[in-house]
């Protein structure tokens, strides 16, 4: 029942999407009767979709094995939340759940924004359709999440060991959300083209789009990386692997469109340039799915396998890319936007960031792309570790932080003004004695390239908090109608550059200073690591719903004095039989103390102890930098009453 039911609802919003396009595209229908009609079947796609991944989660909250995407993924004794969260730890049901959000976006342009010209609304729901049609017809041709087989089996295989973690809970809708949300600027910017005359104030109705988009995306591969830190037992929190770049790159061009945007909106400049961002943004984004669901790559966070199924993506990446692609080039502005150029203005600035970015994302492109290139020409294999990518991005990511903090003080027309110059040298002065003090006080050996990475994380994060401050102090007033009036409006991007400048902080202090043991113990054996020690106290179990955990105890003790228990796991999932390495992480202010072992036995164990200074500012800086564009989209809207764009 749920097989049928199911596939009927698919089917269902296949029509209604086919409806839709119909309505919006046809020239002869009267342009209320068209919008009216169009918004409707619309709605009626959001509907049918949502119905049928609440019928998908239902069958494995039931657990029936009828369906074979269940049967797969779920078991009877697995707890009750990663049945629920099971619908998108699969390929079938993931792609499921990105067509759900592309339907919610749809139905979000369709209600929230209805002062738009109704020439570019039809055309931009038309482009969304599209791209839900298409994954309509690869989720019921190739993924078909109601799938049936007869007889229903008395249990299923069960979800992938590492999957049934808290952090996928999150991670993956989070990421679905930021990929999808770029689907909305791709369908504006492709409507926007295809007007004639141009377009005017558009960059105002995609803004917000893109600070969802950004927002999700960030907080996504946040969680992503938190979850493979804790997780995989390794102890990194970024590996360079395929897949995670696969999210960076969309990333790494949002960042680029959200400045671009601020840029035409403040001086009407480099319409093209936003555009082809908005374009690049969701292209990337369908490059990732590409390349987690072709088989292609081999990776931890891979779906698929399925050549078939890479072959469909392909198809659609390929059509959507080509196809925005052609409207562009057709649409290319001539005018000459350099002939008021000032070299030292924030556009300049804002332009040569959006570069910067860009090369970040062509040397990551190329060290993802060449050994699938290499090996499709000459069937040799190599792997692009982080080394290659360290090396590349590390210059770019200097320049970038070295500009950062100067575009913010300076005017969108003027050179520098004295006041701005003023800001600066004082942060410059502060940020030296802090760097200072860290190589005298606390650090007498540190490289010179390292205090040079962490002064400009300072620099990053002293100049942000000083722009928050009045010109004059004396004036200082704290109440909410003052602080709207004068700091809100900036208060969200300086959040985000603060923020920005503590992961830097966070990354190059726990990678330049972490210290690291491996070592064989006895019971009753301590070692020393940094200020703390650690003592083997002996192992004990633990007994989960579909798990049975193996815990080696220690005593954490800093001055003599107990700090905390730490209690690392072998964890051995009784299902499938899966063992897998549950890290156990003491939280010390900013620090981490992180212990895995590795073999275990009667007489002893062999433990990996890490102390990790400063590692919480990497995720502390990556949720900051969300909440700061949160911040500024709540600001920016018309519940607070700030929309002056300049204001930034």
């Amino acid at each position: 029942m749920i097989a049928l039911t199911g596939n009927l609802l698919l089917l269902f919003a296949l029509l209604s999407s086919i409806s839709t396009l119909i309505f919006a595209k046809t020239p002869a229908i009267n342009v209320d009767k068209k919008y009216k009609f169009t918004c409707l079947f619309g709605v009626f796609q959001f509907l049918f979709i949502f119905f049928s991944y609440i019928l998908l989660t239902y069958g494995f909250i039931i657990s029936d094995f009828s369906l074979i995407t269940v049967w797969q993924n779920s078991e009877i004794q697995k707890p009750l939340i990663y049945k629920i969260t099971g619908v998108w730890g699969n390929h079938e049901g993931s792609m499921l759940l990105w067509l759900l959000i592309l339907s919610v976006f749809l139905f979000f342009i369709i209600k929230y924004d209805r002062r738009i010209p109704r020439s570019v609304l039809l055309n931009t729901i038309a482009v969304q359709t599209s791209i839900i049609f298409a994954f309509l017809l690869f989720i019921i041709f190739t993924s078909n999440p109601f799938a049936l087989q007869l007889p229903a089996p008395i249990d299923g295989i069960g979800l992938n060991t590492l999957l049934q973690d808290p952090g996928l809970i999150i991670h993956p809708p989070m990421l679905y959300v930021g990929y999808v949300g770029y689907s909305v600027l791709f369908s504006y910017s492709v409507a926007i083209m295809l007007e004639n005359p141009q377009t005017d104030n558009w960059a105002k109705w995609v803004e917000k789009w893109a600070y969802i988009s950004w927002t999700a995306l960030t907080l996504g591969i946040c969680i992503g990386s938190w979850w493979a830190y804790y997780e995989l037992g390794w102890g990194g929190w970024w590996f360079w692997d395929p897949v995670e770049n696969a999210s960076l790159l969309p990333w790494i061009t949002g960042t680029a469109l959200i400045h671009s945007l601020h840029n035409y909106k403040s001086t009407g400049q480099h319409r093209d340039w936003t555009l082809l961002l908005s374009l690049l943004s969701f292209s990337f984004s369908l490059m990732g799915t590409f390349l987690v669901r072709s088989g292609i790559l081999t990776s931890v966070h891979s779906f698929a396998s399925d050549p078939q199924r890479g072959l469909w993506i392909l198809i659609i990446m390929s059509f959507f890319i080509l196809f925005s692609l052609l409207i562009f080039l057709r649409n290319l502005q001539k005018e000459n936007e350099k002939k008021d150029f000032v070299f030292f203005s924030r556009g300049t600035f804002i332009l040569i960031n959006n570069y910067l970015l860009m090369v970040s994302v062509v040397v990551i492109f190329f060290g993802m792309m060449y050994p699938l290139l290499l090996e499709a020409l000459t069937e040799d294999r190599i792997t692009v570790g982080p080394k290659y990518f360290n090396i590349v991005i590390a210059p770019l990511v200097i320049f970038i932080a070295f500009l950062m903090p100067i575009a913010p003080n300076l005017s969108w027309q003027d050179n520098w003004t004295q006041y701005a110059l003023k800001k600066l040298m004082i942060s410059f002065v502060i940020t030296i004695s802090i760097t200072i003090a860290i190589q005298i006080l606390i650090y007498g050996n540190a490289y010179t390239f390292n205090l040079l990475l962490l002064g400009l994380a300072i620099w990053i994060i002293i100049v942000s908090i000083i722009d928050l401050l009045p010109r004059n102090l004396s004036n200082f007033n704290l109440s909410f109608s003052e602080l709207k009036r004068k700091n809100l409006p900036i208060m969200g991007s300086r959040i985000v550059h603060m923020a920005f400048g503590m992961m830097i902080f966070g990354i190059i202090y726990a990678s330049a200073f972490s210290e690291n043991k491996d070592l064989k113990m006895n019971l009753g054996d301590k070692i020393q690591i940094n200020k703390f020690e650690l003592q083997y106290d002996g192992f004990g179990t633990h007994i989960g719903e579909n798990y049975d955990d193996l815990q080696v105890n220690f005593s954490l003790m800093k001055d003599d004095k107990k700090v905390a228990d730490m209690a690392p796991a072998k964890r051995f999932f009784r299902k499938s039989g899966d063992i897998t390495t549950e890290a156990s992480i003491q939280k010390y202010y900013f620090d981490h103390i992180y212990i895995t072992v590795g073999e275990v036995q009667e007489q002893f164990i062999f433990v990996s102890v890490s102390y990790k200074p400063f590692v919480r500012f990497i995720w502390l800086g990556g949720f900051l930098m969300a909440f700061g564009v949160s911040f500024k989209t709540l600001f920016r809207s018309k519940i607070i009453g700030i929309t002056d764009a300049s204001a930034n």
